[in-house]
């Protein structure tokens, strides 16, 4: 049975493919596609959409264009181009946990979506959600974002490091902070060539993994990429802030004041450099970065490059097994505010997630080109690929699917499969989804407390101060408790209370 929409001029089998009742002599709608990344310039990526496009005109009569945001200073160039209107978009990929997807929809950058709206325009993946899954993309009684609620990763963080020094130094495994401080002592002593950890000085994502790792710690990430406000596994019910109260924080700056007056990265930031390609080349002895990169791209490079070092990953809350599954959140489709074809926008995004030509084009690029199946049924890059000639850059992270996805033959599979048997057993769910936290009051009274984290945590993360760690630690509170940390939470515990 076709089910026709009036409105808009077209109908659908339902649950089935498009049958289109639409204008073919008009010109094509162009939808618009933010995502995150630099935008390449070897011509590949438009080679890619044109091909989608063909099949995108013949089905709903629309082109994709893609718009990028750079991953310099991704998040308040994303939040810029969001709130300024003056950039034409559809489809927006965003992020409950990275990319402020709540105070976007709450401040009104996105586009409330309707059950009956996503029923008609975007019915596969509609059909694919479940209700609880909806509710978790809900706000005031409107659907938000469309969630990535088939798709498994693991995007929690830790140190890769190199297993044959941690074996030369007595540890063997990393598992605990205690035996990385060992690791970069016997490093920094017994290693005069290599920079111990090569970071910029900015990334602090270290701190909240060390909070996680000394006690059951679950962070609201809808809050603040900080992790500031949570709960501890054995009382969800209490919200508290481990960077406000108790003592694993102040333990965290003393480590960092140690490794800081043992020079554990460089004094002067300005000189460093590419951590990863340090890695490759052992003039580092960690990368910080997350599963996905450990088993997709840094183990498999090392594996080629320094085989003898046998990579290894110490993840954050291993020590006291202390970890949260990723959120459907984390990478979410929503439709911009200001679209001028949402329908249309929505129809696009439910054929590139559904059809398996259109997704392979947005995952993978042309096959021969960029990707080739092998006779064991992985993927693997065609005879004479070159990445800067042939690269493509579509970064469609935001409605992929277990089904669609093809095994990588270049990944370190064995690693992952026994990082993921840990995984499995230890994982609970991401706890705050469906919380309605971020708010526009929240967020607005967040600000000067956000401003203290800006000022303080960067220095205390990497001991770049000329006091004691108590003393830094102190003013850091003081100043939290003057920017109206404790009202916050009291709010917060409110919100939790009521719902």
């Amino acid at each position: 049975m076709v089910i026709t929409c009036i409105a808009c001029g077209f109908g659908s089998y339902q649950g089935e493919e498009y049958q289109k009742e639409i204008d073919y002599t008009k010109e094509p709608v162009t939808i618009t596609y933010l995502t995150i990344g630099d935008k390449p310039s070897n011509g590949r990526t438009e080679e890619v959409v044109d091909e989608l496009n063909k099949i995108l005109i013949k089905r709903v009569n629309a082109k994709l264009d893609i718009y990028y945001v750079s991953w310099d200073d991704y998040l308040n160039n994303y939040n810029a181009v969001l709130d300024s209107g003056k950039v034409s978009l559809d489809l927006v990929g965003t992020g409950s946990d990275w990319l402020d997807a709540w105070p976007n929809a709450i401040s009104g950058n996105f586009l409330p979506l309707s059950k009956e709206m996503l029923q008609k325009y975007c019915p596969r993946t509609y059909t694919n959600v479940t209700s609880a899954e909806w509710d978790k993309c809900s706000y005031n009684g409107n659907i938000y974002m469309i969630p990535e609620n088939e798709y498994t990763q693991w995007i929690n963080h830790g140190f890769i490091y190199r297993k044959d020094i941690a074996q030369e130094a007595g540890i063997g495994k990393i598992s605990s902070w205690e035996d990385l401080d060992k690791y970069y002592k016997h490093v920094k002593k017994n290693y005069t060539g290599m920079i111990v950890w090569d970071e910029d000085g900015k990334t602090t994502i270290h701190t909240l993994g060390y909070l996680m790792s000394k006690q059951k710690y679950a962070p609201i990430y809808e809050l603040s990429t900080y992790g500031i406000w949570g709960a501890y596994y054995d009382d969800m019910k209490t919200i508290v802030s481990p960077y406000y109260t108790g003592d694993e924080f102040v333990e965290f700056a003393r480590l960092m004041k140690s490794w800081e007056e043992l020079g554990i990265w460089r004094r002067n930031f300005k000189f460093v450099e590419d951590n990863t390609e340090e890695f490759y080349n052992g003039y580092t002895s960690v990368v910080q970065h997350h599963t996905q990169k450990y088993f997709t791209e840094i183990k498999p490079t090392m594996n080629v490059m320094k085989p003898e070092a046998e990579t290894d990953f110490f993840w954050f809350g291993e020590e006291n097994n202390n970890l949260i599954k990723t959120s459907i959140l984390h990478g979410a489709m929503a439709v911009y505010k200001d679209s001028k074809n949402p329908e249309r926008a929505l129809m696009v995004y439910d054929i590139i997630r559904n059809d398996q030509k259109c997704y392979n084009l947005m995952r993978y690029g042309i096959e021969g080109v960029q990707y080739r199946i092998n006779k064991n049924g992985t993927l693997d890059k065609p005879s004479g690929y070159n990445s800067e000639r042939d690269s493509v850059v579509l970064n469609y992270w935001w409605g992929r699917r277990d089904e669609f996805e093809y095994k990588d033959s270049s990944y370190a599979w064995d690693d992952y499969y026994e990082l993921i048997d840990t995984y499995d057993r230890n994982a609970y769910e991401y706890p705050w989804d469906s919380v309605p936290f971020s708010t526009e009051e929240i967020n607005l009274e967040m600000e000067p407390i956000i401003k203290v984290f800006d000022k303080y945590l960067p220095a205390i993360s990497y001991g770049q101060y000329d006091i004691t760690p108590e003393e830094e630690v102190a003013l850091f509170r003081q100043e939290l408790k003057e920017a109206g940390i404790e009202k916050m939470t009291r709010k917060l515990q409110m919100i939790l209370d009521s719902y």
